[in-house]
């Protein structure tokens, strides 16, 4: 079975992607020299960014440490984030990197004591970090946010350690947050004076998304300076050397070349169409067609979670583009009836979700075509299929 999400075992099921661990870990080497870049990892949903940064992270040398802060986990809980949580998941998981050595662990409880008993923070709140409880952030806004950005390089400078990584994951979901042009600001003030910390923001987001202008265009916080690189699914090649190597499926030639098609090179796809093909059986592009069609729910299975946390408002909108194949903003003004401010409002939203896109003639279409294929197979009629 290939795996459907990130392994606790990364090295036993990456593949391939030398690339672009070459051209990342370049980037990272930059914080060893006082001269960190800060980056911007981009990609299509599936592609396998989660797993490519974990890759890196566990490549990284001893003196190099990290932290992985996933932001889906505090808006999937609740349904909002706020600028204080997300700096709280930060300490939280510098607090599993210092866990990791006693040395560290030991050297900055004592800081950190140190740090919390001299500020005026409310310690009502039961979580800890280094066995200490984290101060509950009310109206200490300024001090925590200066306290958590400046700590990965106190943790550099009074120690052996050389550098600090600090993945945020599904950065678009800052886009939540009460004021997130001014929390991007607050990142770009202080990563510009911290000589061996590197930040990495990653998401599935368009290019056309707002979030990326806010956080890297010329107006944004960054104002381009962040270096942005995109993932890209697997080639036709890749593809069949990753199921040639890690499956006993078999294909006649137009079946791996329907394949290919079907899942477009996506890892995620890839694996969950792999796991549900029997390997007794050679499978032509008619089978492969087939089988897309019957089993779609379980191939696009990160959909039907991406898809149950839509409103009405953006189901109706994707519905609508999916039946017309791409729709100009006065059209969907029309055809949904909403006003203009509601209809701009979700269109933003669904864009920052890497579920819509531009095409030429700046219509809007569906970002994903999987996507735009299981809502349509939905409508279809079920037919069960036996291949001898």
């Amino acid at each position: 079975m290939l795996p459907i999400s990130v392994p606790n075992d990364v090295d036993k099921y990456f593949y391939n992607r030398k690339k672009d661990i070459k051209r990342i870990s370049l980037q990272l080497k930059s914080i060893e020299e006082d001269l960190p870049n800060q980056l911007l990892i981009t990609g299509n949903r599936g592609v396998g960014k989660t797993f490519l940064l974990k890759k890196i992270l566990h490549n990284q040398p001893d003196y190099i440490l990290s932290a992985y802060v996933d932001i889906s986990k505090i808006y999937g809980m609740n349904k909002k984030i706020s600028e204080e949580e997300i700096l709280k998941e930060i300490l939280i998981e510098i607090n599993k990197t210092l866990n990791k050595d006693a040395n560290l662990f030991n050297k900055f409880q004592n800081y950190l004591k140190t740090m919390f008993n001299t500020k005026d923070y409310d310690f009502s709140n039961p979580e800890t970090i280094l066995n200490i409880p984290i101060p509950k952030i009310k109206d200490n806004y300024e001090k925590i946010s200066k306290f958590v950005m400046e700590l990965p390089q106190r943790i550099v400078d009074s120690s052996d350690v050389k550098g600090f990584i600090v993945v945020i994951d599904e950065f678009q979901l800052i886009k939540y947050v009460e004021n997130p042009e001014a929390f991007f600001w607050l990142f770009r003030s202080y990563l510009q004076n911290l000589n061996n910390v590197c930040y990495i923001f990653t998401g599935s987001v368009s290019k056309t998304a707002d979030i990326i202008e806010m956080i890297n265009g010329q107006t944004g916080a960054f104002g381009g300076r962040m270096i942005q690189i995109n993932i890209d699914p697997f080639t036709e090649e890749e593809t069949a050397n990753y199921i040639r190597d890690r499956t006993d499926i078999k294909f006649t030639e137009d079946g791996f070349e329907r394949f290919y098609k079907c899942t477009r090179g996506i890892p995620a796809y890839i694996n969950t169409f792999s796991n549900i093909l029997d390997s007794n059986v050679e499978y032509t592009s008619d089978m492969i067609k087939e089988v897309f069609f019957l089993q779609m729910d379980q191939i696009v299975i990160m959909w039907l979670y991406v898809w149950g946390n839509l409103n009405d408002y953006e189901k109706t909108i994707i519905k609508l583009i999916v039946d017309n194949d791409s729709l100009s903003f006065k059209e969907l003004l029309t055809m949904t009836k909403y006003s203009s401010t509601t209809l701009s409002k979700y269109l933003e939203q669904l864009n920052n979700k890497s579920l819509l896109k531009y095409n030429r003639d700046n219509d809007y279409v569906i970002n994903d075509s999987m996507l735009k294929s299981w809502l349509k197979n939905k409508k279809r009629p079920k037919v069960i299929i036996q291949f001898k």
